[in-house]
């Protein structure tokens, strides 16, 4: 299984721990979507960090993603749900390390 297609299981299935697993120790996830619904975007650094922050956001349900389609080795397309918001997204795996383990991935809106 691909690096994306790792990243929108784990999303789908609010697995924050999984989801920080693809990521490198120092990996990072910048999300520019939460723009749209009047929040700040997020820009997370680390393993340790993107577990807790999704920890928190799918816990008090403030982030989930909806009909998710892969649509490359590199991309994937959903709705992005920001605490009711609702936003197309792409998100964009630029950069793996040598074990497939994700350095840095974006989400912008589509």
């Amino acid at each position: 299984m691909k690096p994306i297609e790792k990243y929108i299981e784990a999303m789908e299935n609010k697995d924050f721990a999984g989801l920080a697993e693809l990521f490198t120790k120092d990996g990072i996830l910048c999300d520019y979507c939460s723009n749209s619904s009047s929040q700040r975007e997020y820009h997370i650094y680390g393993r340790e960090a993107i577990n807790m922050f999704f920890r928190n956001k799918f816990g008090f349900r403030q982030y989930s993603i909806m009909t998710a389609e892969v649509v490359n080795d590199e991309q994937a397309e959903f709705i992005a749900s920001f605490g009711g918001y609702h936003i197309m997204a792409i998100a964009t795996v630029r950069e793996v390390d040598a074990d497939g383990f994700i350095k840095r991935l974006t989400v912008r809106p589509k």
